[in-house]
């Protein structure tokens, strides 16, 4: 069986379709549908994961990994006990975990699945949760954007001609999808967001807020007792979640430090309205986001038929009321549980190719601009943002030298104004060029779960050099990886 897997920044879900052809999420060892994607270093030969990683966090944070999707496809290492992992490592260990929960489940090993991911995730990101999956023995049929995945739960594609903006606002990342339903066919438009938005940075504020007041009051910085902070953290996140339905919560942390004058306890009351207050940039942030999409698709918000609340963060009260007054003629969709339905529409779409429930077809864009930088040290499109894949573009370039044997194919992508590196590679040929006399056809072929893979062609001798991109490869911290623009032996032909 084919299961769905929504590997999340707070939460990881796995489910599956049943013999009723319902989806259905799998509980994990407490019973519990949502497993924190916590990974807890006991020693160095034993890891926990989920519900029980968590739980010991409090008394060892530096032996504890939470929100390792944010660093996917980035350089960042962690050490622990004198090991370093790579986000992908610590990602495998967590897949590792829902596939022993859908195995046990089902009563059969499970080794295939639909995987989601950020809609604006990119290809170094794409490629570490590729990697994460097959370290944790799953195979991937599928990397379904996340949004993708909610309309789908939904059903919106059994009724009629609609134009969908999902809204999947998750622990981590801000997704949106502008997308179009006609006869058995999802078609994105756009998308938009932010991978470093979420429900993370709403908690920041408050636990900054916290600090901030204890230091006033008390005199005290909790700032870099790490013990402290995870306690603060903990608690402002129970404290969010309840203003979403209450308007008023007490912070409340005993002992939380000890100084000379006796314990430091924290007892501080705050309001919804005091919480948007603080949040406000984090809101506006967000709406801007969601104006910038429609706007590249020069789409207004009365076009838009169906709107999709997916992810945690789509409860908060403000978010959905502004929602609700940006289309206010729109059909709203936010019955199903949003920490749920990303993982019930990768399900049913695993379901779909399984051939137990009709198919739709699935045509997604590419949320960043790919190309290669030149001699000059400029940057040369080959495939624009918003073109659907999977594609393959292909651009002649020559060389700009005499006596070269050699050029520098260096794989960019721009994104939000800025190129990061996707990888390089030195094209080699057996013989020496004048200046101007190589004819290297460089093709981009990107697949249906949007990865890229990257050939060059001496169209003279046919020799070929190709790259499957695998994450940066400069060594920047983050994934921000340095664009050399020295000379790479390469311009336009």
């Amino acid at each position: 069986m084919i299961v769905g897997i929504d590997f999340g920044t707070t939460n990881s879900l796995v489910a599956y379709v049943d013999e009723a052809l319902q989806p259905q999420v799998i509980v994990n060892e407490r019973g519990a549908r949502l497993t924190p994607s916590v990974v807890f270093f006991k020693n160095d030969r034993q890891v926990l994961v989920g519900e029980l990683a968590r739980s010991q966090a409090l008394a060892r944070p530096e032996q504890t990994i939470l929100r390792v999707k944010r660093k996917m496809g980035t350089d960042h290492r962690y050490t622990i006990f004198g090991r370093e992992y790579t986000p992908s490592e610590i990602g495998g260990l967590i897949f590792r975990k829902l596939k022993k929960y859908a195995s046990d489940f089902l009563g059969e090993e499970v080794t295939h699945a639909v995987v989601t991911v950020p809609a604006y995730f990119d290809d170094n990101q794409r490629q570490g949760v590729l990697r994460a999956a097959r370290i944790g023995g799953i195979d991937v049929v599928k990397l379904l954007n996340e949004p993708t995945a909610a309309a789908l739960a939904y059903g919106v594609y059994e009724r009629g001609r609609k134009l969908i903006l999902v809204l999947d606002f998750g622990g981590g990342t801000f997704d949106i999808t502008l997308m179009e339903y006609q006869e058995g066919l999802f078609e994105v438009v756009t998308t938009g967001g932010s991978t470093a938005l979420g429900g993370a940075d709403f908690d920041a504020v408050l636990a900054r807020w916290v600090v901030e007041t204890v230091r006033e009051e008390k005199g005290v910085n909790l700032e870099n007792d790490p013990v402290a902070m995870y306690h603060i953290f903990t608690t402002v996140e129970r404290a969010k979640i309840d203003l979403s339905s209450a308007r008023e919560t007490t912070i409340i942390i005993p002992y939380i430090a000890l100084t000379e004058r006796g314990p430091v306890h924290i007892h501080l009351n705050i309001s919804r309205e005091q919480f948007e207050r603080l949040t406000a940039p984090l809101f506006e942030q967000a709406f801007s986001l969601v104006e910038a999409t429609l706007k590249e698709a020069r789409v207004s918000p009365l076009q838009v038929d169906v709107v999709i609340l997916s992810g945690g963060s789509s409860r908060l009260p403000l978010f959905q009321n502004t929602v609700r007054s940006m289309f206010s003629h729109a059909e709203f969709k936010a019955e199903v549980n949003p920490d749920e339905v990303v993982a019930l529409g990768a399900a049913i779409h695993a379901a779909m190719l399984e051939g137990r429930l009709n198919h739709v077809e699935l045509r997604d864009v590419l949320p960043h601009s790919l190309g290669v930088l030149d001699d000059d040290g400029c940057f040369v499109p080959l495939i624009e943002r918003g073109t659907t894949y999977p594609t393959v573009a292909t651009r002649l370039f020559t060389n700009t030298r005499d006596d070269q044997d050699q050029v520098v194919v260096k794989v960019l992508q721009e994104r939000e104004g800025h190129l990061v590196s996707l990888g390089y590679f030195h094209f080699s040929s057996q013989r020496r060029w004048r200046r101007g006399e190589a004819r290297l056809a460089i093709s981009f072929i990107i697949n249906g779960n949007g990865v890229l893979e990257v050939v060059a062609e001496d169209t003279d001798t046919q020799e070929v050099a190709t790259l499957t991109i695998t994450g940066s490869v400069f060594g920047m911290p983050d994934g921000e990886a340095l664009v050399e623009r020295r000379g790479t032996g390469l311009e336009v032909f």
